[in-house]
């Protein structure tokens, strides 16, 4: 028979968890607020340098989603002539996974690292001219273990507070500043849809030498070589920045659901295990009440 102070003491542990989850829905309500509000502002970030590249022919243009998948389709980047002849293991290409250091979210941050490893894999992607750069410690521990030569960077402390520009200017001057360069980035991100629905997207990013040998860049007017490099650089860093803000954004609405979840669960075990309890005490008593009546009845 189950024990009183077992039952007692699991009942007690699960109240306690119960206390912390609805408290940490209450929190993850408070940022999913301010999120959903500065994400408004942040978008601009992220259209405009998207809509250069379709013009400058980088990536084709995006086709309206259809009305029965209502899934929006990534743009897909332009093959150019010097790349038509290349070997697709020698392409080299730019991996970044944008996830946080905190979980408790469900699977936001396992679904960018199981995308990146398919593709690493089903590429079998070399190191030499794969790299790869985890935001946030998350995709960092799923990744390192199996990807650990194609590392390039990480980068910590991301989802404690509400990013910033300065920190997207950060990581892209870091991405600058590796010396690793590549013709064909890959930003992996949550886009962040409503409060219940995010999908998982990958925007395209070029280097400087790629942006110059655009098909259709002599559409543009002459543009100088220094203004080109400080442009691409803010455009990697916008669309850093616009990927950062989406992914905040699917993250604390993911956590809020998975804390409500977790409140829900827990108030149903609760009163399984009440019952469970009241049960077992009444067990108990009816046994005491047992043997006191048949010692009596011996004497």
């Amino acid at each position: 028979m189950v024990q009183l102070k077992q039952v007692s003491l699991r009942l007690k542990s699960i109240k306690n968890i119960q206390k912390i989850t609805k408290t940490m829905k209450m929190v993850s309500a408070s940022k999913f607020t301010k999120a959903e509000r500065e994400l408004s502002s942040a978008r601009p970030f992220g259209y405009g340098p998207r809509k250069f590249y379709e013009s400058s022919h980088l990536v084709k243009p995006e086709k309206k989603p259809d009305d029965k998948s209502k899934e929006e389709p990534a743009p897909e980047p332009v093959v150019g002539k010097d790349e038509e002849g290349k070997d697709a293991k020698k392409v080299r290409r730019l991996y970044v996974a944008v996830t946080s250091d905190r979980g408790l979210c469900g699977g936001v941050h396992s679904g960018i690292s199981r995308r990146i490893r398919k593709n690493l894999t089903d590429r079998r992607a070399e190191p030499a001219s794969n790299k790869l750069i985890c935001i946030g410690d998350k995709s960092r521990a799923i990744l390192r273990r199996i990807f650990s030569e194609n590392m390039l960077m990480n980068v910590k402390d991301i989802g404690r507070i509400s990013p910033v520009f300065a920190d997207a200017s950060a990581i892209a001057a870091s991405i600058m500043q590796s010396g690793f360069i590549y013709d064909l980035g890959e930003i992996y991100y949550n886009k962040y849809f409503s409060a219940v629905k995010y999908e998982l997207t990958v925007i395209p990013v070029f280097h400087k030498d790629k942006i110059e040998r655009a098909p259709n860049m002599h559409a543009f007017d002459d543009v100088e070589e220094d203004q080109l490099e400080s442009y691409s650089e803010w455009t990697l860093a916008a669309l850093l920045f616009y990927a950062l803000k989406e992914s905040a954004a699917s993250e604390q609405s993911a956590r809020m659901a998975a804390m409500d979840n977790a409140t829900k669960n827990a108030d149903d075990m609760i009163k399984k295990l009440t019952l469970l309890f009241n049960r077992t005490r009444q067990a108990v008593i009816t046994r005491e009440l047992i043997e006191i009546i048949s010692g009596a009845a011996a004497l």
